[in-house]
């Protein structure tokens, strides 16, 4: 099996083990001390998630999660960009992604970190990285 499909099978894996609704993701998370930002993409609960368990992973710089699909950014030979991997969110957890957004889930938020205005890059908002 190529590396690819190997690390697209095991977050496919980690994400449907997250629970069989939303309730069952926040408190996996939770469980986890996971703490994440609403309506960013790079910083919500999923993502942080993914990225402490994936982040010993070389081949990855990072996950971005949208409403409905994630990204896995990867890197190549001397850190240089290699690409993305598309993963499908499982119905729980695109569910989760919306209430938490929608502030439903407290005990798994955290305030946004303060960026001054010039180094904002303009990431505010969860956009789908597909069409959903």
């Amino acid at each position: 099996m190529s590396h690819l499909r190997r690390l697209k099978k095991e977050t496919i894996g980690v994400l449907a083990g997250l629970g069989a609704s939303s309730d069952e993701v926040a408190a996996s998370l939770q469980a986890a001390d996971v703490r994440g930002v609403p309506k960013d993409n790079r910083s919500c609960a999923v993502a942080v998630y993914l990225t402490s368990l994936m982040g010993s992973e070389p081949s990855i710089r990072s996950v971005t999660v949208g409403h409905c699909s994630l990204l896995v950014h990867l890197v190549g030979p001397e850190e240089r960009p290699a690409g993305h991997l598309l993963v499908q969110l499982p119905k729980p957890v695109r569910q989760f992604v919306a209430a938490f957004d929608a502030l439903q889930y407290p005990a798994v938020t955290r305030p946004p970190v303060a960026v001054p205005e010039s180094v904002n890059s303009g990431t505010a908002g969860r956009a789908c990285p597909v069409t959903c």
